[in-house]
């Protein structure tokens, strides 16, 4: 991890270790956690903040200038040349004001900017040292989230914080200053509604933390059900459901519309009463100020001087409001930053251990998701270069133990062994070295066939990914594309069928020559033709590798060295395919079943389609 990962690490996961929706956050210390993430450039920053000062006290210039003319108009005492260098002084302070905060802003937004560089890259980071199960529950949409939008988001707080809470900071508190000098009776009394307003807009910032949670859940739950009513289109359609699927998208717009109705009776009638207070400075200040100039209390160009200062408090306080409500905004951006921030990482051992073979070995193997037992003291081991089936109904724990083995989690009890040494005290790039995967589902990038082949092995040559397509029985149909091998695919592989991005898949495995292979229903969404063609391509990728198959037709595994049948996350039955027939259990019925569906399609007979046809005739 680089200093500047470590920097931005430590303002994360340190101020906000835990969960996201944690306890309620205060503006000071959101913006005290912004200013975390960019204290490695703390020269820059505080640069910004000098400029954004002096921006302030120029702003106040202006106001100086008047209230100083008016006292010497109302003095007697003003003379031509004065009040001539008093307009160039308040020229100066609007010029001088525009000047140091466009510098100030120019020089925090550098700062954003490469702050979101480092936070982005190490988010990447993160997310390459958290164990693979972590993907299984995050959504793609959710990542891009995170990485493009929240990341992105950031930047408001981080860009305008030290200018624009600097401006609101010191130049009312010099106002304030300047104002007791005049006289202290007047600025208490113009302080009063500001301090009104103030407390009234904390208990509506206060109530808007929760609220602020809730909107953007609501927001989340829109936009997941757009998404959803996009992509599920044509089966709304075919099944005439397009009421039912715009009935669900109206619960959630209602909700959103109770939530702003309910929000607004709540907020709006406090905010517009803290919002005239704080521009209310004059309320009480004014018409103490001339009842005491007629008791002769004070000296008319002395409540001159005020008034005019007073004046420039409004603009400055109202600020305050735009900045606090952009903040609280900052507080789901950083907890969703935090999800993965804050994410427990992969253990690595202190002390790696480099495996002797590509033996498997399953100790007693016990995993849970959450309070649902998968895995249960699962014992199981497979020599080198023999084949190991897993089968058995859907959701017995197949994928699951298959999985554990390439540690995308870690077992709660017992251990994954390969040639004899524990997963878990295996180096990360080791143990990817040592496990090729086929999934049922196939993941292509929208670049080039070669592309996607050398994501295996980035530095193979043109010669060994054309004999690994070979192989893989992919070199037919990749010729048969317009540029071939340079073939732009599209998002997923747009535009191939399932057998073809499985034998990429497939290639690309073979590509790896990783000593141990893992195919999860590799020929799961094949057609007959395609299945014949992924066999020969697994035949040839599994020669003298360690090979573990899960499989739901059980004629693709017969030859299996060892067939382990599991059932509600228990090892039910374990042996050869002869020897599971002979027990008569689980697997014999299942491969009963199997063979009875086969018979009919073989032998042309009446299938259920065909039998439901008939019905329907007679």
């Amino acid at each position: 991890m680089t200093a500047a990962q470590s920097e931005i690490s430590g303002a994360g996961s340190r101020e906000a270790a835990g969960k996201a929706a944690a306890a309620p956050v205060s503006l000071i210390a959101i913006a005290g956690r912004l200013i975390g993430m960019m204290r490695r450039r703390r020269g820059l920053l505080l640069l910004s903040v000098l400029c954004s000062t002096g921006a302030a006290i120029a702003s106040l210039l202006p106001y100086a200038a008047v209230a100083l003319a008016l006292a010497a108009l109302l003095g007697g005492t003003a003379s031509p040349e004065d009040l001539v260098r008093l307009g160039l002084l308040a020229l100066a302070g609007v010029l001088g004001r525009q000047l140091l905060f466009g510098v100030a802003t120019l020089l925090s937004h550098q700062i954003a900017f490469a702050t979101q560089e480092e936070l982005r890259l190490q988010l990447a980071g993160r997310l390459a040292r958290l164990p693979l199960g972590f993907f299984d529950g995050v959504s793609k949409g959710e990542l891009r989230t995170v990485l493009l939008d929240d990341v992105e988001a950031v930047e408001d707080g981080m860009a305008h914080l030290a200018p624009e809470l600097s401006a609101a900071i010191v130049a009312p508190c010099l106002a304030v200053l300047v104002l007791a000098l005049i006289d202290w009776r007047l600025t208490l009394l113009a302080l009063l509604p500001l301090g009104l307003g103030l407390v009234l807009i904390g208990r509506v910032m206060r109530r808007g933390e929760e609220a602020t949670h809730d909107y953007f859940a609501i927001q989340a739950a829109m936009a997941a059900t757009v998404a959803e009513t996009a992509d599920g289109l044509p089966t709304v359609r075919a099944f005439n459901q397009d009421g039912q699927a715009a009935a669900r998208a109206r619960v959630v717009f209602a909700q959103m519309t109770a939530f702003s109705d309910a929000w607004a009776r709540r907020a709006v009638v406090p905010g517009a009463v803290a919002q005239v207070l704080l521009s209310s400075h004059l309320l009480f200040a004014a018409p103490a100020g001339l009842l005491m100039a007629a008791a002769g209390l004070i000296e008319t160009e002395r409540l001159a001087a005020f008034l005019a200062v007073t004046y420039g408090l409004g603009d400055v306080f109202s600020s305050l409001q735009g900045l606090s409500h952009r903040l609280m905004k900052q507080v789901e951006i950083l907890n969703r930053i935090d999800s993965i921030l804050c994410a427990p990482e992969m253990p690595i051992a202190a002390r790696p251990a480099v495996p002797t073979d590509a033996s498997v070995r399953f100790a007693a193997a016990s995993f849970s998701y959450g309070s649902r037992r998968v895995l249960d003291g699962i014992e199981l081991a497979v020599a080198p270069g023999q084949c190991l089936a897993l089968v058995g109904p859907s959701g017995s724990g197949k994928s699951t133990l298959a999985r554990l083995i390439a540690r995308f989690h870690d077992v709660e009890a017992g251990a994954v062994e390969i040639g004899g040494v524990d997963v878990r005290q295996i180096a990360p790039d080791v143990l990817n070295a040592q496990i090729g995967f086929v999934f049922q589902e196939v993941f292509l990038f929208a670049g080039t066939v070669a592309d996607n082949l050398r994501l295996a092995r980035p530095q193979a040559s043109d010669a060994e990914v054309v004999a690994a397509a070979r192989a893989a029985q992919a070199h037919d149909f990749i010729m048969a594309l317009p540029k071939g091998y340079d073939t732009p695919l599209g998002e997923r592989g747009l535009g191939l069928s399932t057998g073809e991005r499985q034998r990429l898949s497939i290639a690309r495995a073979i590509l790896k020559d990783a000593p141990i292979l893992v195919l999860d229903e590799a020929t799961a969404f094949a057609d007959p033709e395609n299945e014949t063609l992924i066999q020969d391509a697994i035949a040839a990728l599994a020669e003298r590798r360690t090979l573990i198959v899960i499989a739901h037709r059980l004629h693709t595994i017969a030859r299996a060295d060892m067939i382990a049948v599991l059932n509600e996350g228990q090892l039910a039955e374990l042996g050869p395919h002869e020897a599971l027939l002979a027990q008569d259990g689980l697997y014999a019925a299942i491969w009963r079943a199997q063979e009875e569906v086969r018979r009919h399609r073989h032998a042309g007979g009446p299938g259920p389609l065909a039998a439901l046809q008939e019905d329907h005739r007679a």
